[in-house]
């Protein structure tokens, strides 16, 4: 069913006079009379009978009117709603982010940007790498703070920041006492990590396979509060973000240069962004080193 056929209906049923709808519809009279014959087709019965220059409906246009009225209510109802939406939405900003970029850098960024932007909220998802991925591709989120850029073609990303590795270690462990470490001098020593997949555990294994071995992972954990509980029972070593909430075991800086990735902001490329959140992007990409 044609919306503007049923707009052009009511209005002519309204008036009753087809050169008085036509005018006041900004459209010619002809035009107005095909339409108004079509939708008759449509529905196969006559909507109005003529009577000389004015029409009026017939019971078949009665009927058909009180359905009509309905069905545009509750469109003009519908556009009304989004643009409430639209309105809301213009000043939100959807944003994913690494779990390990939630303790410092996600924080920070907001927090300076609310400063200036007191107008725009956030709505947060936390996730790994991949799903953040996935889940900005499908629409999920507008933007993504995650390790870049990402392999999706679709996608663009910005460096925002370089995050760097430490090394965890027991209370009690060789190491614990030290202010750096070289990655070579942990060839013997026992890991600890994430589960293949994870973009933490393929950093540690390119890291270590970088200086010339492959490291012994005796526990593979899903998230980084188990790993840190492991290492601080003694079980062993873990190559972990730099993250700032690290005070339950000792941290130790890598002094090899290679034991950083590159943190940036993701969109898609082709779905427009709010004014709120184009501001944030560009803020983000701006404000750090």
């Amino acid at each position: 069913m044609n919306w503007d056929r049923l707009v052009y209906f009511r209005v002519v049923a309204r008036l009753g006079h087809v050169s008085r709808a036509a005018a006041e519809l900004g459209i010619t009279q002809p035009a107005l009379s095909r339409a108004i014959a079509r939708l008759e087709r449509d529905i196969g019965v006559e909507l109005f009978a003529r009577h000389g220059r004015t029409i009026a409906l017939t019971r078949y246009g009665t009927a058909f009117l009180r359905h009509a009225e309905r069905a545009l209510d509750a469109i003009d109802a519908g556009v009304r709603e989004v643009g409430d939406l639209a309105g809301a939405d213009a000043a939100l900003v959807s944003l994913g982010f690494l779990r390990t970029l939630g303790a410092a850098l996600v924080p920070q960024l907001v927090r300076t940007f609310s400063a200036e932007h007191p107008d725009v909220r956030f709505a947060f998802t936390q996730n790994n790498g991949a799903a953040l991925e996935a889940l900005l591709v499908a629409g999920g989120v507008a933007l993504t703070l995650t390790v870049g850029p990402p392999a999706h073609p679709a996608l663009r990303w910005e460096r925002v920041t370089t995050q760097r590795f430490v090394l965890i270690v027991p209370p009690d462990h060789r190491l614990a006492k030290r202010a750096s470490v070289k990655l070579g001098e942990l060839r013997d020593e026992t890991f600890l990590s994430f589960k293949p997949g994870h973009a933490v555990r393929e950093f540690t294994d390119d890291l270590c396979r970088g200086v010339g071995f492959v490291p012994a992972i005796a526990f593979e954990g899903d998230e980084s509060n188990s790993i840190r509980g492991f290492v601080n029972a003694g079980f062993g070593i873990a190559l972990v973000p730099q993250t700032g909430t690290l005070d339950d075991v000792p941290s130790i800086r890598i002094a090899d240069a290679q034991a950083q990735r590159e943190v940036g902001i993701a969109w898609l490329d082709d779905r427009p962004l709010s004014d709120a959140e184009r501001a944030f992007r560009d803020f983000a990409v701006l404000t750090n080193p």
